[in-house]
């Protein structure tokens, strides 16, 4: 089988029989063998050597032997291929056994799904009662180097110094199947981990929601009754416009993190001055920060700080970092903005005097969902955070969080490319 995408150089590495029970498990070191000096990473030789293993070990059991034949392709992108042929009675149920549908007693069809699973291209072609060949490819890294003779050369050096004892390849194969467990038994702490956050999720948003929908239901009930007084009834409407405006956040948020994952999240970069969108941000959050009675300090030094961005989503991650350090920080706290700047790069700082942040969870403050005792007080999904982390790369920036631990306030910084 040669790909329509290119001429394919195919370049003969070697061939070997399977006649034997353990020849099928010298083909599987040989694979190994082959795959390394070829380039491919280790989970890659694994993969490799576990696919032609037990196509070889079916063409032992089931056809009485057959050959493998490894081939380097030199086609973009390269690749290794190995065809597996016998000359057996075939294979009378492919369809079933591809489907996933098929089980022999004998274990027929697990080597072959199994296979197909770990290789790049999988191609089976038999015919009943003439024998199959079944063809493996797997891509090679693109980063690899391109594949010459003298490697080949190198290749068949290395296969000669393979062990003389099968019984070495099967420990081999042994200690591949434990570091397989253990990748399997990581990759399923990590599914664990991310369905509890997933239900943790679930369970903030639903009662997050629910508290402001509570208050407009009981508003609604109050202004419902006959008589009642203006005074009452601007209170509210206004408790009312806040519970609503609290679900809008709630729900911008929600829709912020699935653009983010999803990396649908657009920007409109223009040229524009830090200046004015600390300026227009800073205007925005005094009435909150008066209304706490903060110490509101905003240090810029003079001069332009030209950058490409979206201007936006610059106030956007601002907004969420000062409206944070209001959250947290108690009345008559200070919170100070500071922006300087070098020849390339903007540095923007917000520090508080607030309930800071605790060691063990300062270095997933930019997490999804991960949120300390004291941020589940103040309510929130434990997003915020996370979307202006992905704000802030997107335009070529860095930010990192500090703190000295809890009821010693927090300093997020950013660095953002200036215009040159």
């Amino acid at each position: 089988m040669m790909r329509t995408n290119g001429t394919a150089l195919s370049l003969p590495i070697v061939t070997t029989f399977v006649k034997l029970a353990k020849d099928w498990i010298g083909a599987r070191q040989r694979a190994h063998i082959i795959a390394d000096a070829l380039g491919f990473g280790a989970q890659d030789q694994t993969r490799i050597a576990t696919a032609v293993s037990e196509i070889a070990r079916n063409a032992f059991e089931y056809a009485g032997g057959g050959k493998v034949e490894f081939i380097a392709e030199t086609t973009v992108p390269q690749s290794l291929l190995v065809r597996i042929s016998d000359e057996g009675p075939g294979i009378a149920d492919l369809a079933e056994i591809l489907a996933g549908r098929f089980r022999s007693r004998h274990g027929l069809g697990i080597g072959i799904t199994g296979a197909r699973s770990l290789m790049d291209e999988f191609v089976v072609d038999t015919v009943v009662g003439k024998g199959t060949t079944v063809l493996l490819r797997r891509y090679l890294p693109r980063s690899a180097q391109a594949i010459t003779p003298a490697d080949l050369g190198r290749v068949a050096e290395a296969l000669t110094l393979r062990p003389a004892d099968p019984l070495e390849e099967a420990q081999h194969y042994n200690q591949d199947l434990l570091r397989t467990l253990d990748e399997l038994s990581r990759v399923n702490r990590e599914l664990q981990a991310a369905n509890e956050a997933k239900d943790f999720f679930l369970a903030t948003v639903s009662h997050e929601l629910r508290t402001p929908m509570t208050a407009i239901i009981g508003w609604l009930q109050i202004l419902a009754f006959p008589g009642i007084d203006d005074a009452t009834r601007d209170e509210g409407l206004k408790a009312i416009e806040g519970a609503a405006r609290v679900q809008a956040r709630l729900v911008d948020d929600v829709l912020e993190a699935a653009k983010v994952q999803s990396r649908k999240l657009q920007l409109d970069v223009r040229n524009i001055d830090l200046r004015d969108v600390i300026d227009s941000t800073c205007s925005a959050v005094r009435p909150a920060i008066a209304a706490k009675s903060i110490v509101f300090e905003r240090v810029v030094h003079d001069g332009a700080l030209p950058i490409r961005g979206d201007s936006e989503r610059l106030q956007q991650v601002l907004w969420n970092l000062i409206s944070n350090a209001i959250k947290f920080t108690p009345e008559n706290g200070t919170i100070v903005v500071r922006v300087c700047s070098d020849d390339d790069t903007a540095t923007i700082t917000v520090t508080d005097s607030g309930e800071g942040i605790a060691a063990e969870l300062l270095p997933h403050v930019f997490e999804r969902f991960r949120q300390g005792d004291n941020a589940r007080q103040h309510g929130g999904l434990g997003l915020g955070l996370a979307i202006v982390h992905h704000l802030v790369e997107l335009h070529g920036g860095a930010i990192s969080a500090a703190s000295e631990g809890p009821g010693k306030g927090a300093c997020f910084t950013i660095r953002m490319p200036l215009r040159q």
